[in-house]
């Protein structure tokens, strides 16, 4: 069955599905999927926009649920996080990621526990700290927080793929 849905807009809190099925080579991150139809049935993973930031990544949160498109947005918010809160480019521009749950009101404090998102940010020899949105210079073991990398579709559709064989 076609998926014949009108998307949603690009939206903090928007839920939004990644195709597991499509070519993942680095030259596929550049292909626009806007005329592409999605099949309902085919298997996806779903995530969460938390934070819209085109020039250092938007921060998006994956979940655990992965399969066809649920018909309610609850079955993929309560199956948990698959790995914590990072940073993608391209996924929506290029249509190959599409938005397809709204939340109205989501709170990225409350939803997300955003004040204990963190990440290190600049050279490992003077790395800076960011948490829930505050930057401060951090001398402390850099190994207890993740990197602010920037990940293209592709990578994210790979850990996703690695972390379903490995359950």
């Amino acid at each position: 069955m076609w998926l014949n849905m009108e998307y949603l807009e690009e939206k903090e809190g928007n839920l939004f599905f990644v195709p597991l099925f499509l070519p993942n080579g680095i030259k596929d991150n550049n292909k626009s999927y806007s005329r592409t139809k999605f099949n309902i049935s085919d298997n996806y993973a779903f995530g969460r926009l938390i934070e819209i930031d085109k020039s250092a990544g938007n921060l998006v949160e994956i979940f655990n649920y992965t399969g066809v498109i649920p018909s309610d947005l609850n079955t993929i918010i309560d199956s948990g996080t698959m790995f914590n809160p990072f940073h993608i480019a391209m996924g929506f521009s290029k249509k190959r990621w599409r938005f397809i749950f709204e939340s109205p009101n989501y709170d990225k404090e409350k939803d997300s526990n955003y004040s204990e998102i963190s990440f290190l940010m600049g050279d490992r020899s003077s790395p800076i700290h960011w948490k829930g949105g505050e930057k401060k210079p951090y001398s402390g073991d850099t190994s207890l927080y993740d990197r602010w990398i920037i990940h293209p579709p592709t990578k994210v559709e790979d850990m996703i793929r690695e972390k379903n064989i490995d359950s």
